[in-house]
């Protein structure tokens, strides 16, 4: 399970609503059940088992194979989550595929999400993020589930491993991380977003003018969306190192660079540059300015860095 998922839990900052992202049905359903599972259960192995067989009274998990969730499926869920729980604190409903959700359907559900019962928690999977309503991207918190092992084999000596390794984390297909590799200048947007990132990471608002220059790379908007995805992912490592994970999952050339960031913030501070990025992912999908996103996330990162 994703790292700021765990210290939600630990630090009781629960969103209300998640919407797992990533290209692998499978990876974002396992992520949502455990992420469900250890909200409701802790370390309660026998209440897991009962989460797994979809027998537990404060848990539902809807899915169908139709080729749309309609309202009424919706509305059936929404009456079951408004009632209190029974067991244990928390509710937690999981929506697979939630961009089959009809538009009535994702009508009824934003109601929902704007006012959400007490301790009732949403999570929406979806591999085709951008068939989802922008206000229901703005009502949740956005988690960027990877699918990563494959391409790290199909290929290794054609990429080098540290870019590979970022490619893969990305969650793309071998023949997107050729094409982002090969014609997209894809290692040379890395190195200026991580060069941009420890400007910042150093309280240098010189990172604002450096974005000019970021942007003069960047093609299409799935560049500019990308650019946020890889601050996140250094982040992410950065959040690991102050764990005592050892492996650099997604930057492991910048390993020390990470190591001497990790003990220079404190864990709270890095899971909020964190959220920051998911909010600056949601202002992407909402077609906000791209210079106006990457400038505000510049100065929320500076002014946390001050704190």
């Amino acid at each position: 399970m994703q790292q700021q998922l765990v210290q939600a839990i630990k630090n009781k900052k629960l969103s209300h609503a998640y919407l797992f992202e990533g290209n692998n049905k499978q990876a974002l359903k396992d992520e949502a059940i455990h992420f469900a599972s250890s909200i409701i259960c802790g370390d309660n192995e026998m209440c897991r088992l009962r989460i797994e067989e979809r027998n537990h009274s404060d848990y539902l998990l809807l899915e169908t194979d139709e080729a749309t969730i309609k309202k009424e499926m919706i509305e059936d869920l929404l009456h079951r989550m408004h009632q209190k729980p029974i067991e244990g604190i928390y509710k937690v409903y999981i929506i697979v595929d939630f961009d089959k959700v009809t538009t009535q359907g994702e009508n009824s559900i934003l109601k929902f999400l704007e006012e959400p019962p007490k301790n009732t928690i949403a999570i929406l999977l979806t591999t085709a993020p951008n068939e989802i309503l922008p206000t229901i991207h703005s009502r949740c918190q956005h988690i960027l589930v990877r699918h990563d092992h494959d391409i790290t084999l199909s290929l290794s000596g054609e990429v080098p491993a540290p870019i590979l390794m970022t490619l893969a984390k990305l969650s793309m297909s071998e023949e997107e991380a050729k094409t982002w590799f090969n014609e997209k200048n894809f290692a040379e947007i890395r190195t200026q977003v991580v060069k941009w990132l420890q400007t910042l990471l150093n309280g240098d608002m010189m990172g604002l003018i450096n974005i000019t220059s970021l942007q003069s790379l960047l093609d299409d908007r799935a560049s500019q969306q990308i650019v946020i995805d890889m601050v996140q992912l250094f982040l992410q490592d950065m959040l690991y190192m102050q764990i005592n994970e050892q492996t650099v999952s997604s930057f492991p050339d910048y390993e020390a660079n990470l190591r001497s960031l990790s003990q220079k913030f404190s864990v709270e501070q890095t899971v909020n540059m964190i959220d920051m990025t998911l909010k600056s992912k949601q202002k992407l999908l909402q077609y906000v300015n791209t210079t106006l996103v990457y400038e505000q996330l510049a100065i929320r990162i500076v002014g946390e860095v001050k704190k």
